[in-house]
């Protein structure tokens, strides 16, 4: 387990800053999803806020216009509006009541809606540039004895203006005209546009008509770019980028006045807040994560430093046991050469512990010629003549016991250097037994020699006796061969002779000389067989010629006369047919080869037919000699060429003529085989060398 942390070690320290960087995108994504829900739960609580204020707002200007209606000044203009000490009177109060209320404009409208008096505070304000006659009239009558606040816009300035009405009535209770207050509720959105979070109010044509901060950078399509988000809880938000800031856009409307109020809270803050958690969390984890490696480290430091100590025990103790059970004898030396701890097997070899230690080595070595050796060895390390490295290998030394009995023993002296200490390791191995099993050894040899002389010379007579009996046998089958090969056509002679001597008594002339052709006839024979005889007995020639293969067989043919008369050869030769042969001796191969293809076929009454192909490399010519006869059992082809071996019935033949072409082919410096091939067919395969 130790080994496999430290060989992933980099991989874990690896996956622990991908675990760092996977933890700084988690937390920055949890904590921002916390700020921005308790943002929009702030902007919630905003918004509710902000319209109980502009509620609050809206309800003093609802007051302000009511309070006016009933003047009797306000009255007596409305009945007579071109009377000029009432109108100034008029004028003046509305003057006054401007200065007092800290509003902006009064306005007092008649029925029709058209404007009487004004208090004259915004002087490029025009009632009618933002409303229509009109559609005001309309709306006065429309709500008669009501509170009305209407809003118009002006598409020359791109602004709206808002009123707040009373109506006014004459004594009769006719609908004379109103009175308004342009509303002006800026202070109100100066006081909610505090740090960065800002307010923006939109009238019922979505067009700002309160946006301090805003009114310079904020478009007529602003509400058109918003992007939809939804938190981790689902609910569902917008934000709005302006000027490389990014704001939660939330709003309420307002169902009577069709106003919205727009709360944009800033989200730097918020995004820098979750970085800073995720920064804090990533130094946190990785604070755990180095922790944890220093301890898994020396924790791993420990383990390892535990393991080697179990493993240097458990070196010891199998040391231990080795030294103890093994069957070799184990000495530990000075410098000096003096025993300072034996194994139990030296125990066992020496026979006393308490002899041994402290003793030199050289006491054990008594002065016999096997240990001359060893001795030297010893005296020279007493004497420190020898180096450091020298050593003594399977040197066979005689040990004497403490009882003055003596072993011998297999000795090897080797250096041991630890602790900056010189020493050697002596093993001893008793060799008794292998002494006396080689001392046995040597004697069975000898006594084995013996035997071997023995058992060679009777085999020797054996076969000298074998090969004496096989050359009678031999001779016997070929006498027995012979004889009756002779016998026959002397048998023959004997009659045709006294045959011959009756009808030369009978003076029948012409009979006579037809029994002297036979006679002629077996004389032949009995020629043809002796020179076989002689061909099997002819010597290797001193010198062989180029020899046309081609005309040997051509020459075969012609010796052969009428014997090959029915045959029908093919000899298939590609260049040259040159070979290293005698011409007659080559010719009696092909002979024999073509009379036993004739004879073959005519026994099984079959047309002869030779087919000879040639094959060549770079020393010798190879001639493939194939016939369509019967062939011969493959149990009897191993015999083929042995002399006085014929598949023929006796008086046919000797059994000679494949053993003396095999013999010709021999003195050739070549070789006759015969095998089958793999059509079944039998082919003799003559080689000899290329001229």
């Amino acid at each position: 387990m130790i080994a496999l942390f430290q060989k992933h070690r980099l991989l874990f320290v690896s996956l622990g800053l991908a675990s760092m960087v996977l933890l700084f995108f988690i937390v920055n994504k949890l904590a921002y999803q916390v700020l921005i829900i308790e943002k929009h739960n702030e902007g919630q609580d905003r918004l509710l806020d902000y319209v109980i204020e502009l509620r609050n707002e809206l309800k003093n200007y609802q007051i302000l216009p009511y309070a006016l209606a009933d003047n009797p000044t306000l009255l007596a203009f409305m009945q007579d509006p071109n009377e000029q000490t009432v109108k100034q009177q008029m004028q003046r109060q509305l003057e006054d009541l401007t200065h007092v209320s800290k509003t902006q404009d009064w306005f007092i409208l008649s029925a029709k809606g058209e404007e009487l008096l004004s208090s004259e505070q915004s002087l490029n304000f025009k009632l009618e540039d933002y409303f229509n006659l009109a559609d005001l009239s309309d709306t006065l009558k429309e709500y008669q004895g009501e509170y009305l606040l209407i809003s118009g816009y002006s598409p020359t300035a791109f602004q709206s203006a808002h009123l707040a009405l009373a109506p006014v009535y004459s004594q009769t209770g006719k609908l004379s005209g109103a009175i308004a207050v342009k509303i002006n509720v800026n202070d109100l959105i100066e006081r909610w546009n505090l740090l960065d979070d800002l307010v923006v109010m939109t009238d019922q044509n979505d067009l700002v008509f309160v946006a301090n901060k805003l009114n310079r950078v904020i478009t007529s399509d602003w509400l058109n770019s918003p992007k939809a988000i939804q938190f981790l809880d689902h609910t569902n938000a917008k934000t709005y980028r302006l000027n490389d800031q990014h704001y939660l856009l939330q709003d309420v409307l307002l169902d009577d006045l069709k106003w919205q109020i727009h709360y944009l809270s800033s989200l730097n803050n918020i995004q820098k807040t979750a970085h800073n958690m995720a920064w804090v969390s990533l130094g946190f984890f990785t604070l755990l994560f180095v922790f944890w490696l220093y301890r898994r480290e020396r924790s791993l430091k420990i383990a390892s430093k535990l393991e080697n100590q179990h493993l240097i025990a458990n070196s010891v103790l199998q040391q231990r046991v080795l030294i103890e059970n093994t069957h070799v004898g184990l000495l530990l030396l000075t410098n000096q050469g003096h025993i300072s701890f034996v194994n139990p097997m030296g125990k066992r070899y020496f026979g006393a512990h308490h002899l041994l230690i402290s003793h030199n080595l050289m006491t054990f070595l008594p002065e016999r010629s096997e240990n001359q050796t060893a001795r030297r060895f010893l005296s020279a390390l007493s004497s420190g003549d020898i180096h450091n490295n020298e050593d003594l290998l399977e040197q066979e030394v005689i040990l004497q016991k403490h009882d003055g009995n003596t072993f011998p023993a297999l000795l090897s002296v080797s250096p041991l250097q630890w602790d900056h200490s010189l020493g050697y390791l002596v093993t001893l191995l008793n060799i008794s037994k292998r002494k006396k099993a080689e001392l046995s050894l040597l004697e069975a040899n000898a006594r084995l020699e013996d035997r071997v002389l023995e058992r060679t010379q009777a085999l020797q007579a054996a076969q000298k006796e074998l090969l004496r009996t096989e050359k009678l046998a031999a001779i016997g089958q070929m006498s027995t061969a012979i004889a009756h090969e002779l016998n026959q056509p002397l048998t023959g002679i004997r009659t045709l002779t006294y045959t011959a001597e009756l009808l030369l008594k009978r003076q029948d002339s012409e009979q006579a000389l037809k029994v002297v052709s036979d006679l002629e006839s077996l004389v032949v024979r009995m020629q043809k067989l002796t020179s076989e005889l002689k061909v099997f007995a002819y010597r290797r020639p001193e010198q062989l010629t180029p020899t046309s293969i081609n005309q040997c067989f051509q020459s075969a043919l012609h010796h052969l006369g009428e014997e090959a008369h029915h045959l029908t050869h093919q000899l298939h030769s590609h260049g040259n047919d040159l070979v290293l042969a005698e011409p007659s001796r080559l010719e009696q191969i092909f002979s024999n080869l073509i009379s036993n293809t004739i004879q073959a076929c005519a026994e099984a009454n079959i047309t002869p037919a030779i087919d000879i192909s040639l094959s060549s490399d770079d020393r010798y010519i190879e001639m493939q000699f194939k016939d369509n006869g019967p062939g011969i059992e493959k149990d009897k082809l191993a015999h083929i060429f042995e002399p006085f071996f014929t598949t023929k019935p006796i008086g046919k033949g000797l059994g000679l003529g494949m053993a003396i072409s095999a013999n010709l082919a021999k003195d050739m410096n070549g070789k006759l085989q015969a095998s089958y091939n793999d059509a079944a067919e039998l082919v003799f395969r003559l080689r000899l060398l290329k001229a």
